[in-house]
């Protein structure tokens, strides 16, 4: 019976512990916007530098970005695909 009864604690602890790895792993994975920022930074310094035609779209696996200009102001909308958060950056165009 003390047998029976230490297995199933063993069990039971083994499956909280699998569960909780998983669901921080599967929350950072789903945080990481490393290549997002990463995007970001470099279209605005494309902008910046005259080098980004408008109106601009651009879709990969986990975001969207599209651009608009108006009155010399250039806007990014950005959807993060895997979260469902948008972002808009404004920039002051030359």
């Amino acid at each position: 019976m003390e047998t029976l009864s230490a297995s199933l604690i063993i069990i039971v602890v083994f499956m909280v512990a699998s569960l909780s790895l998983n669901n921080v792993f599967a929350n950072s994975l789903k945080g990481d916007e490393a290549l997002l920022q990463n995007r970001i930074k470099e279209l605005k310094y494309f902008t910046e530098q005259g080098e980004t035609l408008f109106p601009f779209y651009e879709e990969r696996e986990y975001w969207e970005i599209s651009g608009s200009k108006s009155k010399g102001v250039g806007v990014l909308k950005i959807l993060n695909k895997r979260n469902g958060q948008e972002y808009q950056i404004d920039m002051e165009l030359e």
